[in-house]
């Protein structure tokens, strides 16, 4: 702690104690203006009270830590001896600010700067040990999420030059706020930047799908937009700062916070002021409901090129009575989305089903469907009994092996270990338009229209690496397919009592 300049050292240990300045202030019954001029650097406590001021706020900052914020603050300062008795503790900050105090003192830096806006500026940030940033900028975004109804966060990052902790801290930011939604209103807008290596593109490219697609309940956007590809910057309107530096290495360098409001409204405002001017939403939301009536999922299925990531059952490769069934106990009391829904299941059977697709459907996924039932017709989830899904299945496996234009193969496993125990992405690509769902939560089940050409590129490369270079996850081979779907539909006959053991797995 010796090596920290005095004022920023008080700042540190007010911050890790959740303490602010006038309380301190009237602890030491000194004006909080004092206790400002010592944090700013614009003044020192005169040798003759630092013993008093040292042992009092030692005193102050200990009382106050709770045992989440003082194993914070023994991480933050590396503190290596045994500090479990208050009194150690005490004792170990009091001779920090003292040596602190003494070395600041020594170089003499209060006659280096005068009073400018500038130093203002500067000494208003402060430090943060890189290797604990995320841990800081986690417990900034829940205190300040639960201290207001409103939450208005901007991110700016290049997520093609961060490592994949960063990226994934980034990722599971989501999760958290997400569960602060009840009592806040929580806007997060992210400007990502595309540039630089693709050879991470299937962790990068599920990575930002999933952001789009998990919690839709929230509002959540992502913006194309050129940014500073060695930085992250995220700062919560009216409430905090934060910045990171990287190096070529992609590892952390630097990081501060501040919660001066000057220095927060600048960067909020200058950022906004970037993704209105220069950012590119990449993908906008649209129901179920009007993706049929706006004849978008139709022009899809009519689109040449078609590949799909199946990463849930839904109404593909439904036998043509099944799928107007399902439809029907969904949307029965529309006549007209009953009519739209039964030219998409007619163009389905006559034409996209005899043209050239390319699937990739997850193994994993077919087997809970069968354990279940639970499927996504049209993104709304629906149950179905055993007979429905046995025709389903008995379906799939007709097309694997009678088509000649159909390519399906299984997906064994996870394209990225570090997504493993996150639902499985659904992509379904044309020449034109390229879709994902969302994973329906609270009723609100949106598909995702990707708009940004730069993304859609990306999302077709994606395809074309999964389908062509993955074989250590996806099975291509035609006889096992077929092997291992009609040990799903056996499976499913045993389930509804239909299984004649003397057929084995031929169905």
């Amino acid at each position: 702690m010796k090596s920290i300049v005095f004022g920023q050292l008080l700042e540190k240990l007010l911050y890790l104690s959740n303490q602010k300045k006038s309380t301190l202030a009237r602890e030491l019954g000194y004006d909080v203006s004092y206790i400002s001029k010592w944090i700013n650097a614009k003044n020192l406590p005169t040798q003759k009270n630092i013993s008093i001021i040292c042992k009092t706020t030692a005193e102050f900052i200990v009382k106050s830590l709770t045992p989440t914020s003082k194993q914070e603050l023994i991480d933050y300062f590396e503190i290596d001896i045994d500090v479990s008795d208050k009194d150690v503790l005490t004792q170990y900050i009091e001779r920090s600010l003292r040596e602190s105090y003494l070395t600041t003192a020594g170089k003499g830096s209060l006659n280096v700067y005068k009073s400018t806006r500038s130093e203002d500026s500067y000494n208003s940030i402060m430090h943060i040990n890189p290797r604990l940033r995320k841990q800081y900028l986690n417990k900034d975004f829940g205190i300040f999420a639960t201290k207001s109804n409103k939450f208005d966060l901007i991110i700016s990052a290049n997520l093609y030059k961060l490592n994949n902790d960063e990226k994934m801290a980034i990722a599971d930011m989501k999760e958290g706020l997400n569960k602060l939604s009840k009592d806040s209103d929580i806007r997060v807008r992210f400007l990502m930047g595309f540039e630089g290596s693709h050879e991470d593109i299937v962790f990068n490219t599920i990575l930002i799908i999933n952001m789009m697609t998990v919690y839709p309940n929230m509002k959540f956007e992502i913006y194309n937009c050129d940014v500073d590809s060695n930085a992250i910057l995220a700062v919560i309107k009216d409430r905090i700062f934060h910045s990171a530096i990287f190096a070529k290495d992609r590892r952390c360098l630097f990081t501060s916070m501040s919660k001066e409001k000057h220095i927060i409204d600048e960067m909020y405002y200058s950022l906004e002021d970037i993704l209105k001017n220069q950012g590119k939403l990449i993908a906008e939301r649209k129901s179920p409901i009007d993706l049929i009536k706006d004849k978008i999922y139709i022009q899809y299925i009519m689109g040449q090129d078609l590949r799909w990531l199946i990463g849930s059952m839904n109404e593909f490769f439904m036998p043509y009575d099944l799928f107007m069934e399902v439809g029907a106990s969904i949307f029965g009391d529309d006549p007209k989305i009953l009519n739209e829904l039964n030219q998409i299941n007619i163009f389905l059977q006559n034409v996209t089903y005899i043209s050239k697709i390319k699937v990739l459907m997850y193994e994993s996924e077919l087997k809970r469907y069968i354990s279940t039932g639970e499927l996504k017709f049209f993104n709304i989830p629906i149950k179905l009994t055993l007979e429905q899904r046995e025709r389903h299945i008995k379906y799939i496996q007709d097309i694997v092996e009678k088509s000649e234009n159909v390519e399906i193969k299984l997906v064994d496993g996870s394209f990225v270990e570090d997504f493993k125990n996150t639902a499985d992405p659904s992509l379904y690509l044309s020449k034109n338009i390229k879709l994902a769902k969302t994973h329906p939560l609270n009723n609100i089940n949106d598909y995702i229209i990707i708009k940004d050409n730069e993304f859609k590129n990306l999302c077709d490369e994606l395809f074309k690496v999964l389908w062509n270079d993955r074989e250590d996850v996806v099975i291509s081979d035609k006889e096992e397919i077929v092997e291992r779907i009609s040990k799903t539909l056996a499976y499913a006959r045993i389930i509804n009592g239909t299984f004649n053991p003397n057929e084995s797995y031929k169905i």
